[in-house]
């Protein structure tokens, strides 16, 4: 008979045994629980990670699952559905211009993709929202920033609808590249009026010009039409100018028969 057996009662070697017993398993149970390093997750692992966080709007943790996701696993079903979960959560946490470069590599990776209309779209809207401000509603113009994020949403746009013009997101892109129209003729309406107080009116008048051409029916059509007449006057080209006098002539009873349209 071992010391143990001699020193401690029945009922209390019992319980001692329990106590082992119980340790073996809750320290077993806490090793199940304990996450596996990184470096030996699946492709599946690294996607439901990400997807939780995508789920419940957690964008910067899903990013970095995702970009993971990417690096490990570049090819296979996970890998391209990530481009489209990676560019809104980039989208959502924002960070356009990421977003717009992981849906044109998806686009150039997967040309005929049932979900490229939605790319597109997508792509749209992370370039559109580079010019927004919370302040365009009543304060700001957005037409006196760089245009450069405004044509490519516009561009991305006019894609959507003319390749898709049945898809669900064509309705709201035309009401959009309505929109960015008219941003893009105020941009140039401004460009030609800063050479007109400048006095230099033969650019101006071009400018002026190039609003009419580009952006037919756009907002600022009239007051383009009136400073190309104004800067021809200037420059003593009277007869151009009564030209422009007779369009915009024309124009002004036209108005009133033509819809306006959207504006920011």
């Amino acid at each position: 008979m071992n010391s143990l057996s001699m020193r401690c009662p029945k009922p209390l070697k019992s319980l001692l045994t329990f106590l082992l017993l119980l340790s073996v398993f809750v320290l077993a149970g806490c090793s199940s629980l304990i996450e596996k390093d990184e470096s030996k997750w699946t492709v599946k692992e690294f996607y439901d990670h990400a997807k939780e966080a995508y789920s419940s709007e957690q964008w910067e943790t899903a990013i970095k699952y995702y970009e993971k996701l990417q690096s490990y696993f570049p090819y296979g079903k996970y890998a391209e559905q990530s481009y489209l979960e990676l560019a809104y959560a980039y989208y959502k946490y924002d960070e356009p211009e990421s977003a717009k470069r992981e849906l044109a590599e998806f686009i150039r990776l997967y040309p005929k993709h049932r979900a490229i209309p939605y790319a597109l779209y997508l792509k749209a809207l992370a370039a559109d929202s580079i010019n927004k401000s919370w302040f365009d509603s009543w304060l700001t113009d957005p037409a006196y920033r760089d245009m450069a994020s405004t044509k490519d949403a516009y561009n991305d746009y006019l894609t959507l609808v003319t390749r898709f013009p049945a898809s669900k997101y064509a309705e709201a892109s035309r009401k959009r590249l309505i929109i960015l129209r008219n941003r893009l003729a105020r941009h140039e309406y401004q460009v030609a009026e800063y050479y007109f107080k400048r006095k230099a009116y033969l650019a101006a008048a071009n400018r002026a010009k190039e609003v009419i051409k580009h952006y037919p029916r756009s907002v600022v059509n009239l007051d383009a039409l009136e400073l190309m007449r104004d800067s021809y006057q200037k420059l003593g080209m009277k007869g151009n100018a009564n030209d422009v006098q007779k369009v915009i002539e024309f124009n002004k009873k036209s108005e009133a028969k033509n819809p306006s349209q959207p504006s920011e």
